[in-house]
């Protein structure tokens, strides 16, 4: 089963992360998203933007089932491949936007700051809740501090808190922050124009 929808529009390629309600990751999810990202290095988009189908979430995080009966190894296992899978795209001069409506949580928050840029809804939200299921939020503690400074990491990863969309915004967890208004025109205009600028 294919948990990730593409399209190509204006050399923009859209990844839509398509496991509602939450989007929550799973392994194959991961697996699958990795794929793609590794074909797309093959005939590369002027831009790549991820972002969850549906208006609830972006991504709720991993599913709970992934960290339980031995299964967090192969969960690390995509999880680091994912990442690895960002820095070839980096590599490769493929700038990542996510495009965050509703939640932003664990997983799904660190999957959005591992892409270049972060355009939020005004309405979502974002946080690290693993300390309250006594999980380690592995991508943030190895690539938060250079993204949004030590301190900020340890008051996500410690407190669990969640952050609205202004809050994320001057954390430097969200790069710009969208009325709910016109949200997809005004974001699809942006898109446009970043990937018109990209060289």
């Amino acid at each position: 089963m294919s948990y990730i929808r593409t399209r190509h529009h204006k050399d923009i390629l859209w990844l839509i992360l398509d496991r509602p309600p939450l989007n929550i990751l799973n392994i194959e999810m991961l697996d699958q998203l990795t794929a793609i990202m590794h074909e797309a290095i093959k005939q590369p988009p002027r831009l790549m933007v991820l972002t969850g189908a549906g208006e609830r979430a972006f991504c709720a995080g991993v599913d709970i089932k992934d960290h339980l009966d031995g299964r967090e190894v192969e969960m690390l296992r995509a999880v680091r491949n994912n990442c690895a899978a960002f820095e070839d795209l980096a590599a490769h001069h493929i700038p990542t936007v996510a495009l965050v409506k509703g939640h932003a949580l664990g997983g799904g928050c660190e999957l959005a700051a591992l892409c270049d840029t972060v355009i939020a809804h005004e309405d979502a939200t974002f946080g690290l809740p693993e300390v309250n299921l006594a999980v380690f939020p592995p991508v943030a503690a190895v690539y938060f501090p250079s993204r949004i400074g030590y301190h900020a990491t340890m008051r996500l990863m410690l407190t669990g808190e969640t952050l609205h969309a202004d809050e994320a915004l001057r954390l430097g967890l969200a790069h710009q922050v969208l009325s709910a208004r016109n949200f997809l025109s005004d974001a699809e205009e942006l898109l446009t124009l970043l990937a018109a600028q990209t060289p």
